[in-house]
């Protein structure tokens, strides 16, 4: 078992770092190009290959927040990667996929109890920095698949799919930088180790999703 684990550890540790590498040269090149769509690919699957390996990792070691940033961040990347595929969901000529409601459903369970448990250890007076953590992401994770939902079910405009597939993967990219930051980067004071990837990266997604709305003259809802 502890060769297994070795083995997937490392895995883990590489794949993240294929991860961290390649974003932002996806960010860089050409949207909708041929570059953009293949790293984009790498992206994703070196993505599902932390997300698989989290799960074990933080199951046979117990690590709730590497369970939580696990869920929320490949969610938030599968969602976004999907939402390509999922074009003509806008007027209702195409359905999502089964695998589309399972990954919503499943996201919103996980989510929903990391909201739960994080509000119940505040409660009872938990300290540390793990219960804001797991009610802030818990709170986000369920917000993605409450809107998931909603965009399921009714028609929205034609470019929608775009802003969600910006925000989904960059998202979760910012939920990996975050997990890196949290253990690798300890001569930072523990508040800002936890928030800059989110305070860089969050104004970055409103700014290319504000640029993509005034160029297809989308209204903010």
């Amino acid at each position: 078992m502890e060769a297994i684990t070795n083995t997937l550890l490392i895995t883990h540790i590489a794949a993240g770092t294929i991860a961290l590498l390649v974003a932002p040269i996806v960010m860089i090149v050409k949207k909708g190009g041929r570059s953009h769509a293949i790293w984009g690919l790498i992206f994703f699957w070196a993505m599902t290959v932390i997300f698989v390996t989290a799960l074990f990792l933080s199951s046979v070691k117990w690590m709730p927040f590497l369970l939580m940033i696990a869920v929320f961040s490949y969610y938030s990347v599968f969602s976004g990667y999907r939402w390509k595929f999922l074009k003509k969901l806008y007027n209702g000529s195409q359905n999502p996929k089964w695998f589309d409601w399972l990954a919503m459903l499943v996201n919103f369970a996980f989510n929903s109890s990391f909201l739960a448990w994080g509000a119940y250890l505040i409660v009872n007076g938990t300290t540390g920095a793990f219960p804001f953590l797991a009610l802030s992401f818990g709170f986000i994770g369920v917000r993605m698949s409450i809107k998931n939902y909603r965009l399921f079910k009714s028609k929205h405009h034609i470019k929608t799919w775009l802003f969600e597939h910006i925000g989904g993967m960059v998202g979760g990219f910012i939920a990996t930088v975050t997990a890196f930051s949290a253990q690798m980067m300890d001569f930072m004071p523990a508040w800002l180790q936890w928030s800059w990837p989110s305070i860089v990266g969050i104004p970055l997604i409103s700014y290319w999703i504000a640029t993509y709305r005034k160029k297809y003259k989308v209204k903010v809802a």
